[in-house]
C-alpha cells in the first residue's frame, strides 16, 4: 500500500529532499503495514481504537513523524478518525487502501485514459444524488469560479480544470468513495491529456455543459442536477470519445482476367 503523494510531508533542503522523501516514505510505509496487520490480528471491527502513536512507534520501528503520515493516509480515507480525548478509532474496514491502490495501478498508465472516463463517469452517475444534497454554497462558488476563469482565459488549462472541477464535485458527496476518488483522479487521468488533448474539442459547449451543472445545484433542483449530469457523462461515454483504430488499408483491386488467344 503506498502513501499518497497529497499527505506525504515536505521537506525543506532541496540538497537532500530526494533522499529524505524516499527514508520517510519508507518509514511511513512501514508503519502503514504494521498498522493494517494489527488491524487484521487484533481483528478491530469499526468503532475500535488503534495503539497510541508511542505504541505504534516502538511496534513498527519508526518515528513519530512517520506515524502520523501512516495516519494522515488513513484519515484522509475515512479509515480512522481522531478522538478529541486522544488516541484514534477505526471508522471503516481498510480495505478503500487496497481498491485505491488497484485502481491507479489499473488505469495511470498509456491507453487506458478511455476506460478511466468510462469508470470516472459510472461513478460519478452514483454519487450525483448525494452530491445535490450534500454540497454547500461555498463549495458552489468555488466551481463557479474555476468555470469563469477557464472561460476567461484562452489558455486556459481545461484538462486540469476539468480534473479539478469533478474531484471537487464528488467530493461534496462526503462520502467514502469521494474520499477515495480525491486520492485517485490525478494519477488515473495522468495520460489523458498526451491521448486527447483538451476534455472536448469545442471549448464553448464545454463552459455551458458545466455552468449548467452549476446553476442546477445553485438553484437547488435535484432533478435537474441529475438530468444535466447524465447529459454531461454521456458526452465522455459517446462512441467517438473512444480511442479510433488505425484505418485499415484499401483492399487491392482484383486483377483482370488474362483473355485467352483467339477470342
Amino acid at each position: 500500500m503506498r502513501i499518497p503523494r497529497a499527505v506525504r510531508s515536505r521537506r525543506k533542503d532541496p540538497a537532500t529532499a530526494t533522499s529524505d522523501e524516499d527514508i520517510a516514505e519508507s518509514a511511513a510505509q512501514r508503519v502503514l503495514s504494521w498498522i493494517l496487520a494489527h488491524i487484521e490480528r487484533a481483528k478491530l471491527v469499526p468503532g475500535d481504537l488503534l495503539p497510541t502513536e508511542i505504541e505504534i512507534a516502538a511496534a513498527a520501528a519508526a518515528g513519530r513523524s512517520s506515524v502520523r503520515e501512516a495516519l494522515t493516509a488513513l484519515k484522509a480515507l475515512g479509515i480512522v478518525r481522531a478522538r478529541r480525548k486522544g488516541g484514534t478509532r477505526l471508522m471503516r474496514e481498510p480495505v478503500l487502501l487496497g481498491i485505491r491502490e488497484y485502481l491507479v495501478d489499473e488505469y495511470a498508465q498509456p491507453g487506458r485514459y478511455h476506460d478511466a472516463v468510462l469508470f470516472r463517469a459510472a461513478l460519478e452517475r452514483g454519487l450525483a444524488p448525494l452530491v445535490a444534497r450534500s454540497i454547500t454554497a461555498s463549495e458552489i462558488t468555488r466551481l463557479r469560479r474555476m468555470i469563469t476563469e477557464a472561460a476567461d482565459d484562452a489558455n486556459a488549462d481545461l484538462f486540469a480544470v476539468e480534473t479539478a472541477f469533478h474531484t471537487a464535485l464528488t467530493a461534496a458527496a462526503r462520502n467514502h468513495l469521494a474520499d477515495l476518488l480525491a486520492h485517485v483522479y490525478q494519477p488515473m487521468f495522468a495520460y489523458g491529456r498526451a491521448e486527447r488533448g483538451q476534455p472536448h474539442p469545442d471549448r464553448e459547449f464545454w463552459l455551458r455543459e458545466h455552468l449548467g451543472l452549476i446553476d442546477a445545484l445553485e438553484s437547488r433542483d435535484v432533478d435537474a442536477f441529475l438530468l444535466l449530469m447524465d447529459s454531461h457523462l454521456a458526452v465522455y461515454l459517446a462512441p467517438d470519445s473512444a480511442p479510433k483504430p488505425a484505418p485499415k488499408p484499401a483492399p487491392k483491386p482484383m486483377p483482370k482476367p488474362i483473355p485467352k488467344p483467339g477470342r
